[in-house]
């Protein structure tokens, strides 16, 4: 097995764990951002060892003896100050004590890095000398790639044997077929993790209200409106300390996924394919992206942008922005609780607020909606109780619900969700809460459940004891409208039915898996030098060219004969 992992380091690419909040700042990070575990289930744990036939599958069986499941994993270091206190670690809390004394599942990790860039070579690593975990969350690309090596286990049925009903709800509920990157020779080598696509769509622009109203200036309606109070921020003085030491727009070295509000506001998609007559084309090569190119390159030559963006990793982002140096960023409904809370620790007056991405032409803009997959939990073929990935899905789905401040979020903030290393979110689950604390603002209606509970006794501690460890949850889904809170933007965009999807939804093909990451690389590189004025955004037809001769005409025929067939 090591000679196949061997064959397969310089290419493989995986998603970092999913109980980090470094998805708060990069999509690869995390994947769930719900305030919660999930949702209820009711079954009977009962002691077993699992050879068993199918009819005589228990969901939450337990295993007696015990046995020990490994995984590798990363965290934040705002996730360590904040969660990993008074003793908790990532093997000793309140999840791993679950799947010991419910399931009979010891959790160990064989290693947790600080970072994606260190989790990725301490996973290179481990690749390279076999040493792999039993259980790992794989992006798309290090699935394929896990897959040609011959490292991974068939774990199709799993779902469909093993999941109670709630888990095996999430399979169903997008019109798309989850396990399709999955799939190889008749076999399924991943269970996907499922995610709200609305939790996770980049379609709020977040705006240092405080700031606003120091330059004078109002909301934007306008694309022209957003340079506007990005050239005010950087150079009227908003935080008053008479220094030139602010930028008016928050960008780190994942530049794309940073703006891709900016972007949207130009009616730009880059690296996402999108439909034009009848035929598949990449949002990269188009006009609309060169458009927002040269807009951000004005923008970085009149010290907009910090000069050093394109070196600092999001983790450097956040912390700029605690420092006061940033006043507006593209971002998620979760940015509230990160980073955007760390403005506030020595800064209360830091008024963030969500609103609407704005679009060139004054309407709004229509963010891209991913296909509800955040990563793949995958299992090492050499592990002999691979099902016991779906029971501790089934207990994390059931714990959420049956004591929220216990394995949720804690009554004094700790997102303790993020200590398991399973996550099985209900999907478009913080929207729906969100619209309950309306309803019961209006009505004066109690809550319904434990988690409705939990949330309205949160936003309360800010609305009305102005706790500051809660300002960003009610920021996030607490009672309000557009511009108050971030999950009314959600709702504003799916009540007018305004998210774009990526029209591809394939395995990675041939051609993507051979020369995708040369791809990437001479268009993330073509992008900053434009940015940044080494290179000429005019240029940009000639990156078209060059993109098309190193693999874009063969991925662009690949991905449209895949669309045919799927129509």
């Amino acid at each position: 097995m090591a000679n196949n992992v061997k064959k397969m380091i310089t290419i493989f690419s995986a998603a970092a764990m999913v109980f980090t909040i470094a998805a708060c700042s990069n999509k690869n990070e995390s994947s769930d951002s719900s305030p919660t575990a999930s949702a209820p289930a009711s079954a009977s744990a009962t002691s077993q060892t699992e050879s068993q036939s199918p009819e005589a599958v228990d969901p939450l069986g337990k295993y007696d003896p015990p046995i020990e499941i490994t995984f590798v994993g990363t965290i934040s270091d705002q996730f360590e100050k904040t969660t990993l206190t008074d003793g908790v670690t990532m093997e000793d809390n309140v999840w791993t004590k679950a799947y010991l004394d419910e399931l009979g599942i010891k959790v160990k990790y064989k290693w947790i890095a600080k970072s994606p860039e260190e989790y990725k070579q301490k996973l290179n690593l481990s690749l390279a000398s076999g040493d792999i975990p039993n259980v790992m969350n794989l992006d798309t690309a290090g699935l394929q790639s896990a897959i040609r090596a011959d490292i991974l286990q068939d774990v199709g049925g799993m779902i469909e044997q093993y999941g109670i009903d709630q888990v095996k709800s999430n399979y169903t509920s997008y019109d798309f077929d989850p396990y399709m990157a999955a799939k190889n020779d008749g076999k399924v080598y991943a269970i996907p993790q499922m995610w709200s696509v609305s939790d996770n769509a980049s379609g709020i622009l977040w705006i240092r209200q405080d700031w606003l109203d120091k330059v004078g200036l109002t909301p934007p309606k306008t694309m022209d409106d957003v340079y506007a109070i990005s050239q005010a921020f950087t150079h009227n003085d908003p935080d008053g300390n008479g220094k030139k030491d602010t930028f008016g727009l928050s960008i780190s070295k994942d530049f794309v996924m940073d703006l891709g509000g900016f972007f949207y506001g130009y009616n730009a998609y880059p690296g996402t394919w999108l439909e034009k007559d009848g035929q598949l084309v990449n949002g990269s090569t188009l006009p609309e992206t060169k458009n927002s190119l040269e807009k951000l390159a004005a923008m970085y030559k009149d010290g907009q942008i910090d000069p050093e963006f394109y070196a600092k990793p999001a983790d450097k982002i956040a912390q700029d922005i605690a420092a006061q140096k940033l006043g507006m960023m593209y971002g998620f409904m979760w940015n509230g609780i990160y980073p955007l809370q760390d403005s506030r620790r020595d800064h209360p007056e830091a008024d963030w607020r969500p609103y609407l991405i704005p679009a060139a032409d004054g309407t709004i803009a229509k963010p891209k909606a991913d296909t509800g997959i955040a990563g793949y939990y995958v299992v090492d073929k050499n592990f002999e109780h691979p099902e016991a990935l779906v029971k501790m899905m089934n207990l994390a789905k059931t714990l959420g619900q049956k004591d929220p401040g216990k394995y949720g979020t804690s009554p004094d903030g700790k997102e303790l969700w993020k200590l398991s290393p399973i996550s099985v979110p209900t999907l478009e689950e913080n929207l729906s809460y969100h619209k309950r604390m309306n309803e019961m603002a209006k009505t004066g209606e109690a809550p319904a459940n434990a988690v409705e509970q939990l949330i309205s006794d949160n936003v309360k501690k800010w609305t009305e004891q102005k706790d500051e460890s809660m300002w960003g949850y009610y920021r996030m889904l607490g009672p309000g409208g557009v511009g108050e809170i971030a999950q009314a933007n959600i709702e504003y965009y799916f009540d007018n039915n305004l998210w774009v999807y990526n029209a591809y939804r394939g395995a990675p093909t041939q051609t993507m898996s051979d020369k995708g990451s040369t791809m990437e690389t001479l268009e993330s590189e073509t992008f900053v030098k434009m940015i940044i004025g080494q290179k000429d955004v005019g240029e940009f037809d000639k990156f078209v060219a060059e993109w098309k001769k190193l693999g874009g005409d063969e991925v662009t025929k690949e991905v449209n004969e895949w669309y045919q067939n799927a129509k």
